[in-house]
């Protein structure tokens, strides 16, 4: 198959090769001389803020890929949706090859090498895998609609949501296995089961069980689908992620009237509210070490990039409130 990455059209921009010692933040602005959302970079205490993406498309949800100074993110123009690459040594860009659009949710393998994605370009919700070093894209669902994929640490497996029958179901499928049993139903129920993310040790499952009028429950299980635990059924929950350390749960609840963020320590217990915006807060990251947590608050107009500590609850405003700051994470 032809290499995705030797014919991407390459745009460069003009802009400052970005050093830094200290840890680094990728959020989408729309403090902009366009009023476009764009990529910019800051350190973790707010200072050092740069622009680094210059397109005439609304661009959000950066993601550092790891061991790299490559920043991945999407971009659109209302219409369809792009997958852009940012590498921060070079200062240059580059769009990945029209099959590839309508891109949507990127992530990255632990060790960078893969990427995942979400296409709707066979007029389905399918998912798919690029090797970052042959460009080789390849499917990995059966056709029925599937979301929410997340890798497991070693890159052996990867679990999502597969509607495959009637609800939808969280499915693992095993990447090392040729057979036709790589792919398995580990938790099926009447309720639409997603957000499965793996613990940093890979032998537990977090997810959300939403029923019929959208409410989610917060969930654990064995890597297997053994072992179901409930976490949070109050209010509507979602978006688990671990640290990784592996010694909290993190995830959002409006169960206190505005989307806030939880944690919850790994087994389960000690359930406590972590930050209490005048927003709702929407998306999240946690910190390599697992003691910071950057996320945007959520008002009407305007957001802002906070940064909180896990521990201690001290928190800081690292971009203000005068534009839309938004979608923020961190560089592994």
């Amino acid at each position: 198959m032809k290499n995705l990455l030797l014919t991407a059209v390459l745009v460069f921009f003009t802009a400052s090769t970005i050093y830094s010692q200290k840890r680094l933040i990728a959020f989408s602005s729309d403090a902009t001389k366009n009023d476009k959302q764009q990529i910019f970079v800051m350190n973790e205490d707010g200072d050092d803020v740069k622009q680094v993406s210059f397109l005439d498309l609304d661009c959000y949800s950066p993601k550092f890929q790891p061991k790299t100074n490559k920043i991945l993110f999407s971009a659109t123009n209302r219409i369809s949706d792009y997958l852009y690459m940012i590498d921060l040594d070079d200062t240059s860009t580059f769009r990945f090859p029209t099959f590839i659009d309508g891109g949507l949710d990127p992530q990255f393998s632990a060790d960078g090498t893969m990427l995942m994605y979400r296409s709707e370009k066979d007029l389905n919700n399918a998912i798919y895998i690029m090797d970052m070093a042959t460009g080789e894209t390849f499917p990995i669902s059966d056709g029925s609609l599937a979301t929410h994929a997340e890798f497991s640490h070693d890159g052996q497996k990867i679990v999502y949501s597969s509607s495959a029958e009637q609800n939808f179901d969280l499915v693992v499928l095993n990447l090392t296995d040729t057979t036709d049993d790589a792919q398995t139903v580990i938790v099926s129920t009447k309720d639409a089961e997603i957000y499965g993310t793996y613990s940093p040790d890979d032998k537990k499952i977090a997810f959300s069980s939403f029923d019929i009028n959208y409410k989610g429950t917060l969930k654990m299980c064995d890597a297997s689908g053994k072992n179901v635990k409930v976490i949070s059924n109050s209010g509507s929950s979602y978006n688990p992620k671990w640290s990784p350390d592996g010694k909290y749960l993190a995830y959002v609840s409006d169960k206190a009237g505005k989307f806030q963020i939880y944690v919850v320590k790994s087994d389960g217990s000690s359930v406590r509210q972590l930050t209490s915006e005048a927003g709702n807060v929407i998306e999240y990251d946690w910190s390599s070490d697992g003691n910071k947590i950057v996320f945007d608050s959520q008002g009407e107009g305007t957001s802002s990039v906070w940064i909180i500590d896990v521990d201690k609850g001290t928190k800081q405003n690292l971009t203000g409130s005068k534009a839309n700051n938004i979608t923020p994470s961190f560089k592994p």
